[in-house]
């Protein structure tokens, strides 16, 4: 549809003002979910961000815009957060209804009965987790229950599947050994190791892979709401072991002479920091 000037100018302003609300929204629910060495990267992701809307209202990009309200509205959708439509209209004065094209394409998906691709299927699932939240016809959920149900048998009929066996050390430094049943390709190489906290509420995470092409140790923290690498070096490196230290600091210990590419000393999230020190042998 061909907009008039004003149009296009009165859709612009609205595109701006919903996906700059929208930006503050995510910021106060992220920030300072995971800091590494005081750099909190996903505040500074959105403010490039807001400066890219910014940049694109002036230059009067709409389909621009019209495309990250997609992309930023995508995990808010998902989720099923029903806070955010009252929050836009609070801040912009716009109605907005960020379930209306995912309703149109379940409603699609309904009748033909049968889920044919992951985008669908995800889009079922959001839909499950929307009807939840609103108390939707139990009739309807369990209509698109079988519908997931189905698609993922067919599915798991058709993936190559493989399993890993995954090591954890508790909080008493007993190892617990699990087994992860794991779908697509098999890499050449993969090695995972787990440690708990003592107090139980974090894990640290490191991981030996390579696909034959390329290798990588890694070595990740993982807090209650959010997780990140804290170290990673090119290659196999079985010498790179990570445990705790205490509750507020880890230890990671390596082979001399490995180059890493990543290595933070501190991590962070919201109030919640940990010192990382490094033991070469």
């Amino acid at each position: 549809m061909n907009l008039s000037s004003e149009q296009k100018q009165a859709e612009l302003q609205r595109l701006r003002d919903i996906l700059l609300a929208t930006i503050g929204y995510k910021l106060a629910a992220q920030r300072g979910s995971i800091v590494f060495d005081q750099v909190d990267r996903i505040e500074e992701h959105w403010e490039q961000e807001r400066l890219q809307v910014e940049k694109d209202y002036a230059e009067g990009q709409l389909d621009n815009l019209q495309q990250k309200l997609t992309q930023y509205t995508e995990g808010i959708q998902n989720r099923a957060d029903l806070n955010f439509e009252g929050y836009i209209k609070e801040k912009t004065g716009y109605d907005i209804d960020i379930f209306e094209d995912l309703r149109n394409r379940v409603d699609a998906i309904l009748t033909r009965n049968e889920i044919q691709n992951q985008q669908e299927s995800r889009d079922v699932g959001a839909m499950l987790h929307y009807y939840h939240q609103t108390s939707a016809d139990v009739a309807l959920i369990d209509r698109l229950r079988k519908l997931s149900y189905d698609y993922g048998i067919a599915i798991r009929e058709k993936e190559t599947s493989y399993t890993e066996t995954v090591s954890t050390t508790d909080q008493d430094g007993v190892t617990h050994v699990r087994i992860k049943h794991v779908t697509g390709p098999r890499p050449q190489h993969f090695v995972e190791e787990e440690a708990i906290s003592p107090d139980g509420k974090r894990r640290l995470r490191v991981v030996q892979w390579s696909d034959g092409k390329h290798a990588t140790t890694a070595v990740s923290i993982i807090f209650p709401t959010a997780s990140g690498g804290i170290y990673a070096a090119n290659g196999i490196h079985p010498g790179v072991k990570a445990s705790w230290k205490n509750n507020s600091t880890i230890v990671i210990e390596l082979p001399k002479d490995i180059p890493g590419h990543t290595q933070h000393k501190e991590a962070r999230s919201f109030e919640d920091v940990i010192a990382i020190e490094y033991i070469e042998h």
